[in-house]
């Protein structure tokens, strides 16, 4: 008999809350992102949870309110159920949990003095950084965290990003993931250069080394020329984990072929989703159950139902969006006439209009916890960016259903939870689900492994020729 799986955990860090509107419900508001406090208590949080990895997205550029050229998430209803974000011009739906964000990789090496086990996930942008330098900073943190570090490997999504580093605008899908599939390719080689066996240690002889057990990279290709090797010794992990996103058939190969984790949207067709990607996986020879599929949930925690509902209400409440008729009906794909913001939804949108819509009225009535909401409500909803989020709101019991149903049906390998606001919706989910999780043996109840690869089941990397 196999071994059951387990359920596997990340956090992704939003100081502001991954809800838009989450920072106005702080007493007392100051900017966490930053606060070296915020984020030690975050990290150490996680870690009592028993977490796999921290997960620290970077950023390029600035999302600011009605600047020329910027980007904000204005998105439809259709695109977004097949995992699509459209990021363009405008400031309707802007929140500001894309104005800043510090540098992943400095914040992990903060991170990594504060705890012990938990993974620690950099984020790089393949199109504007240097894979030596990418190469060198990895295997640094993997050795001061003893094997802690992961990558996460993003291409780009804003012309924004690409003018702050000299061009007018960013290279097109397809160069982006030339570029990318390049740079793992270094990453790898400069990695693997220092086979094992390389250090010999004779002191009475004089060798420190064997200088056969070190091998240049040499590689040359349209976008890198790297010589090599790598002037950092082999780490813990060798060849950190990768994490990779996107929703592109050339993001899903990269994926398949080399990401040890992938971050996915829940949306409709969830099941046929996962196993095309697992399928994906085998197809370049890999073992499909290595490859972990991880969608990012904000979830919403309370000690009983009614007061989970009433925390997300609380929540989409505070959002300052002037209601928009034409802005909504845009979104849901549907004409709203001259309705009004206190028109029930039940009552105006025909979601049979436009079915690819019906997804997000479903969910805001999940959210809601009651069909009886207005299109003001659902507007609200809408501002708060739920993209290709489904959520969850409940006691822990309730959230812990959740994901052992979805897990069970292999629609995903474990969640990636985002906070709604900041403070205490993470300790919600670590005081409330995880012992659910535990008490069901879907979740460990005490680390029994050290390195990010092997939190994810993954054999340690030898390299002897």
């Amino acid at each position: 008999m196999s071994e059951r799986r387990h359920v596997k955990l990340g956090h992704s860090i939003w100081p502001e809350g991954r809800h838009g509107t989450g920072w106005r419900r702080r007493r007392h508001y100051k900017v966490l992102e930053g606060d070296p406090d915020f984020y030690r208590a975050t990290a150490q949080t996680a870690e009592r949870g028993l977490f796999d990895y921290l997960f620290l997205g970077n950023g390029e550029s600035s999302r600011l309110p009605g600047k020329p050229g910027g980007r904000k998430q204005n998105w439809s209803a259709d695109t977004a159920a097949n995992g699509v974000v459209n990021l363009v011009d405008g400031e309707h739906y802007w929140t500001p949990n894309g104005l800043f964000k510090l540098d992943s990789f400095t914040a992990n090496a903060y991170v990594a003095a504060l705890t012990t086990r938990i993974g620690l996930v950099s984020t790089f942008n393949t199109t504007y950084q240097h894979p030596f330098n990418v190469a060198r900073q990895t295997a640094t943190l993997d050795h001061l965290s003893r094997g802690r570090a992961a990558i996460n490997i993003v291409t780009g999504r804003s012309d924004d990003a690409a003018r702050n580093y000299g061009f007018d605008e960013q290279p097109d899908g397809d160069a982006r993931w030339d570029r990318a599939e390049e740079f793992i390719q270094i990453l790898w080689s400069l990695w693997d250069g220092w086979q094992d066996g390389w250090y010999v240690g004779d002191r009475e002889g004089g060798r420190f080394l064997d200088l056969s057990k070190i091998q240049p990279t040499s590689f040359r290709g349209r976008h890198f020329s790297v010589e090599g090797p790598l002037n950092i010794p082999p780490s813990p992990q060798r060849r950190p984990p990768l994490i990779v996103a996107g929703t592109s058939q050339r993001s899903f190969e990269f994926g398949a072929k080399y990401a040890d984790v992938r971050f996915i949207p829940f949306a409709d067709k969830q099941a046929e989703y996962y196993q095309t990607q697992k399928a994906l996986a085998a197809s370049y020879g890999r073992d499909p159950d290595a490859y972990y599929l991880l969608p990012g949930i904000t979830f919403y925690v309370d000690e009983t139902s009614s007061a989970a509902h009433a925390r997300f209400r609380e929540i989409q409440d505070l959002s300052v969006v002037p209601f928009d008729a034409r802005e909504l009906g845009r979104v849901l794909g549907v004409d709203l006439g001259n309705a009004g913001p206190k028109d029930k939804v039940k009552d105006v949108v025909d979601v049979t209009a436009n079915p690819a819509s019906a997804w997000i009225v479903k969910d805001a009535f999940l959210g809601f916890g009651d069909e009886d909401i207005t299109l003001a409500d659902l507007d609200h909803f809408i501002a708060n960016g739920p993209a290709n989020q489904v959520p969850v709101v409940g006691s822990g019991q309730e959230v812990a259903d959740w994901i052992e149903e979805n897990f069970e049906d292999r629609k995903l390998d474990g969640v990636v939870v985002f906070p709604p606001y900041q403070p205490g919706s993470l300790d919600a989910f670590v005081d409330l689900v995880v012992p659910e999780l535990q008490r069901r043996g879907l979740f460990r109840k005490a680390y029994t492994s050290t390195t990010f690869r092997e939190h994810f089941d993954r054999p340690a990397i030898a390299k002897t020729a």
